[in-house]
């Protein structure tokens, strides 16, 4: 016998929950991209870095940390950890993606699986150049201030 599974309808539908750590999480990888963009290396710099970083926040704050309101501060605190972990990881494959694409435009590759694998060790790189504790602090700060943040719009709007 199989099992149904049915959507859940309710999960799709906005919230203030879901806006207000989605607008949460978009700032922080705002300011957190700015920090970080003064650590890159000189031929590293990348336009327009802070916009990609909030566009990650904005859509991980909404999958991640308003997702799920409503079951205490402690699990808005962890949402809020885990959704900047994904932020950071997302910058940084970005970053690294951005470095291939300049490095197989000055033809360094020679076949496209050697461009792909070397996207995991140029954003290894970067995350190495850019972690520093100033933008560590603020990520991790503002993450949980964002899941904060939701979990207190669904208990004012709910």
């Amino acid at each position: 016998m199989q099992k149904v599974v049915l959507r859940d309808t309710q999960m799709k539908l906005p919230t203030t929950a879901k806006l207000f750590g989605g607008l949460g999480l978009a700032a922080t990888g705002f300011f957190g991209a700015q920090l970080m963009a003064q650590n890159l290396p000189i031929g590293a710099a990348v336009n327009g870095l802070g916009g990609i970083a909030a566009s990650f926040g904005l859509i991980l704050g909404w999958r991640v940390i308003g997702m799920s309101p409503g079951k205490g501060l402690s699990k808005a605190l962890e949402r809020g950890l885990h959704a900047t972990i994904y932020l950071v990881i997302w910058t940084v494959l970005f970053l690294g993606l951005m470095q291939v694409l300049h490095r197989m435009a000055m033809g360094r590759y020679d076949a496209p699986s050697e461009a792909m694998l070397d996207v995991l060790a140029q954003g290894m790189a970067m995350a190495d150049a850019i972690l520093r504790l100033d933008s560590i602090a603020v990520l991790f700060f503002g993450g949980m201030v964002s899941a904060i943040l939701a979990e207190w719009a669904w208990k004012r709007w709910q």
